[in-house]
């Protein structure tokens, strides 16, 4: 019992340790597209547009991969 419940905790807490992406807040790693719009959102704007109810007509956003940043000090 006690090596299943320390198992447990072990996988949450690696689980909660790992960072999902390198971009900066509010910076999101994906492209969102509302498809039937035409119209692509990124950082700041997606946050809006998600928070004001997403894409018209409830339709989901299609999300595209940006990579990972390249993040320079010019």
């Amino acid at each position: 019992m006690r090596i299943t419940l320390l198992s447990f905790v072990m996988l949450f807490l690696i689980g909660c340790s790992s960072k999902g992406n390198n971009w900066p807040y509010p910076m999101t790693p994906f492209f969102a597209e509302c498809e039937y719009e035409g119209k692509v959102f990124v950082d700041k704007e997606y946050i809006k547009r998600k928070s004001a109810g997403g894409c018209k007509g409830g339709k989901e956003f299609k999300y595209y991969n940006r990579g990972e940043p390249v993040l320079t000090n010019d």
